[in-house]
């Protein structure tokens, strides 16, 4: 199991603490969080991750992507 804090900035700032199992993606992730990946970037310590890397343990941030066109 890992320890993660996850920080997401979208219509609200919210911060959850989650213990995950070890091998977990970050799309497993944002499926538990109920957020469409479409919709948003993960970063760790300011470098977007691929969805499809395995969750690490420490902080996250998920960041809401606003697009116009």
């Amino acid at each position: 199991m890992i320890s993660v804090s996850v920080r997401i900035f979208a219509d609200v700032v919210a911060e959850r603490q989650l213990v995950l199992p070890e091998g977990t993606s970050y799309y497993e992730l944002l499926d538990l969080l109920g957020i469409n990946p479409e919709t948003v970037v993960i970063a760790r310590d300011g470098t977007p991750v691929p969805f499809n890397d395995a969750v690490l343990p420490g902080e996250i941030e998920i960041i809401r992507v606003v697009s116009a066109g």
